[in-house]
C-alpha cells in the first residue's frame, strides 16, 4: 500500500507564524511597488524623458520578472533538504531583498543630468525583482502545503491576507506620514525600518511553521520539474488558466488607484501627510476589517454570491469618487474620499480573498486530475499575474503622468523637497546665509541639475522658495514646504489634469474588475461542493 497524503491538524503556532510573516513582506512590497515611482517623481528629480525611460524599464522589468516566476517555481519544486523546498528560498530571498531596498532609497547617483540615476534604477530594480521573487513564490507556495482541510485553509488564508493587509497598511501609513514634506530623509529612514521588519517576520515563518501536508514529492520519487513539465502543468490545468486571467484583470484594475492615488490626494486635497494618513487609515480599516470576517462571510453566502456582492460594493465606491465635486452633496474633501474608500477598498478586499482561495484550490484540482500537486509551479502564477498586471499599470501610470502634464508640474514639489533636505543639513550660520541669498535673489541652487538654469527659470524657483516657512527645532531651523507645494501644484493643476487622473482611477478599474468577475462566474467551476468531492477522491485514491 502506498503512503497516504497526510494532513494533520494545523497547529496554532504554524498558523500564526506563517500569517505574521506576511507583515514584513507586504510592507516591503508596498514600499517598492507603490512608492518607488512616487519617490522618483517627488524626491529624485528627472526630466520628462528620463522619467519616461524609468517607466519603460519598469514595464520591461516586470514582464521579464513575470516570465521568470514559473521558472523559480520549478527551482523550488526541485529543491531537496532537511528544511524542505520552501523555507531556504523564503530566508535567502528575504535577506537579499532587505539589503536591496536599503540601497534603493539611500544611494542617489545623480551626475550627468540624471542619467546615472536611470542606469542605477535599472540595475537595482532588476536585483530587487530577483530577490523578492525568491521569497514571494516560496512563501505563497507553502500555503497549500499547510493543510487540505477546507475550513482550516479558509482560516489560514484569511489570517495570512489580513496580516499582509496590516503590513501594507502600516507601510502606507508610515511612508505617507513621514515622507510628505520630508521626502529624501523620510524614505531613507523608512526603508531601513522596513528592511528590519522583513527579516524579522520571515525568520518567524522559517522557524515557526511546521508543514503538515506531505507533498507528492515527499510521498514518492517525483519526476524532476523541467521547463517542459512546468509548461504542461500550467497548460493542462484549465481552472488555473481561468483564475490567472481573472487575477490579471483584477490586479490591473485595483492597482491603478494605488499607483496613482497619492497624486490624486496631493492634487485634490493637498500635499499634507496627515490627510494622506487619514486616507490610508480608511484603506487599512476597510481591508483588514472585511478580510477578518471572510471565513464567516464565505461560509454564509458561498464564494460565488460573495463575489457578486463584492463587485457591487467596488462599483458603487468608484462611482462615488467619480462624482465628487460634480454633485452638490459630494464635495471634494477627505470625508467624501474616505466614504468612497470604504466601499471600494472593502469590496476589493473580499474579491482578492476569493481569488487567493480559488488559486489555492487549483492545487487539489491538479492532483485530482494528474496525481501531482506541484504547489510551487501553480502558485508561481499568482505573482506572475501580479507582475504582468504591474507592468501594464506602470505603463499606464507613466503615460498618464507625462501626457497630462502632472509629472512636469510635480517637479515644483520635487525642487522644494531637495531644497528642504539641503537647508535642514546646514548649520545655523549657513542657514542664515541661505535665507539672505534667497532674499537678495542670489544663486543658491547648488545641485548640478540647476546650474544651467536660465534667469527666467531661476526666478520661478526663487518665487517657489519664497512661499516656504521655517520652524525652529533644537536651535536650528527646518524648512516647511507644504504651503508652497500646494500653491505650486494643487492650485496650479488644470481641469484637464484633474479629470484625466480621476477617470483613470475610477472608470478603467471598474470595467477591468467587472471582466474579472465575468471570467470567474462563467469559467471557474471549483465551488465548495466540488472541492470536497476532489479531496475525498484524492484521499481514497491514496489509500487504495
Amino acid at each position: 500500500m502506498e503512503s497516504t497524503q497526510q494532513s494533520m491538524k494545523l497547529s496554532k503556532r504554524s498558523k500564526w507564524s506563517y500569517s505574521l510573516g506576511g507583515i514584513g513582506r507586504d510592507m516591503t512590497y508596498a514600499l517598492v511597488g507603490t512608492f518607488f515611482l512616487t519617490y522618483v517623481q517627488y524626491a529624485v528629480g528627472l526630466t520628462v524623458v528620463q522619467f519616461s525611460v524609468i517607466g519603460i524599464i519598469l514595464i520591461i522589468g516586470r514582464v521579464w520578472d513575470a516570465v521568470n516566476d514559473p521558472i523559480m517555481g520549478a527551482i523550488i519544486e526541485n529543491t531537496k533538504g532537511k528544511w524542505g523546498k520552501f523555507k531556504p528560498w523564503i530566508l535567502i530571498g528575504a535577506v537579499l531583498t532587505a539589503v536591496i531596498i536599503v540601497l534603493m532609497f539611500n544611494w542617489r547617483p545623480m551626475g550627468n543630468q540624471g542619467w546615472n540615476y536611470v542606469i542605477f534604477f535599472g540595475i537595482i530594480y532588476l536585483l530587487w525583482e530577483i530577490a523578492f521573487t525568491m521569497n514571494d513564490i516560496s512563501y505563497w507556495s507553502m500555503l497549500p502545503a499547510l493543510t487540505t482541510d477546507e475550513k482550516e485553509r479558509n482560516s489560514v488564508t484569511t489570517l495570512a491576507v489580513v496580516f499582509a493587509g496590516v503590513g501594507a497598511f502600516a507601510a502606507n501609513a508610515g511612508i505617507s506620514f513621514v515622507t510628505v514634506g520630508n521626502a529624501i530623509k523620510g524614505y531613507s529612514m523608512i526603508s531601513i525600518i522596513i528592511a528590519i521588519f522583513l527579516i524579522g517576520c520571515q525568520l518567524l515563518t522559517v522557524f515557526g511553521v511546521k508543514q503538515t501536508v506531505q507533498t507528492t514529492g515527499e510521498l514518492k520519487k517525483e519526476e524532476k520539474v523541467n521547463l517542459k513539465k512546468m509548461v504542461n502543468v500550467i497548460r493542462k490545468n484549465d481552472q488555473l488558466l481561468w483564475i490567472i486571467l481573472a487575477m490579471l484583470l483584477y490586479n490591473i484594475g485595483s492597482g491603478l488607484l494605488v499607483a496613482l492615488g497619492y497624486n490624486f490626494i496631493y492634487m485634490e486635497l493637498g500635499y499634507n501627510g496627515l490627510l494622506a494618513l487619514i486616507f490610508v487609515a480608511c484603506f487599512g480599516v476597510s481591508n483588514i476589517g472585511v478580510q477578518a470576517f471572510y471565513s464567516k462571510l464565505a461560509n454564509k453566502f458561498g464564494r460565488k454570491r460573495l463575489l457578486w456582492i463584492s463587485f457591487i460594493a467596488i462599483a458603487f465606491g468608484y462611482l462615488l469618487l467619480l462624482l465628487t465635486g460634480i454633485l452638490p452633496i459630494l464635495p471634494v474633501n477627505i470625508f467624501t474620499v474616505c466614504l468612497f474608500g470604504i466601499f471600494a477598498f472593502g469590496g476589493q478586499a473580499i474579491f482578492y480573498m476569493i481569488l487567493t482561495v480559488n488559486i489555492a484550490n487549483t492545487v487539489e484540482y491538479n492532483e485530482y486530475r494528474t496525481n501531482e500537486r506541484n504547489e510551487a509551479v501553480i502558485f508561481s502564477l499568482r505573482p506572475f499575474m501580479v507582475k504582468m498586471a504591474s507592468a501594464l499599470q506602470q505603463g499606464i501610470v507613466t503615460l498618464v503622468l507625462t501626457t497630462s502634464g502632472i509629472y512636469a508640474l510635480s517637479q515644483n514639489i520635487n525642487f522644494l523637497e531637495k531644497q528642504k533636505a539641503y537647508f535642514d543639513d546646514l548649520n545655523v550660520t549657513e542657514q542664515a546665509e541661505y535665507k539672505q541669498n534667497l532674499s537678495d535673489r542670489k544663486f543658491i541652487l547648488d545641485q548640478d541639475e540647476f546650474k544651467d538654469l536660465t534667469e527666467e527659470e531661476k526666478e520661478k524657483y526663487y518665487d517657489i522658495l519664497e512661499a516656504t516657512s521655517y520652524n525652529e527645532v533644537d536651535g536650528k531651523e527646518e524648512m516647511y514646504i507644504n504651503e508652497s507645494a500646494d500653491a505650486n501644484f494643487k492650485n496650479e493643476a488644470s481641469p484637464f489634469m484633474r479629470w484625466y487622473l480621476r477617470s483613470t482611477i475610477t472608470v478603467i478599474p471598474t470595467l477591468l474588475i467587472y471582466f474579472s468577475y465575468l471570467v470567474l462566474k462563467k469559467k471557474y467551476i471549483i465551488d465548495e461542493e466540488m472541492y470536497k468531492k476532489m479531496v475525498g477522491e484524492i484521499q481514497a485514491r491514496k489509500i487504495e
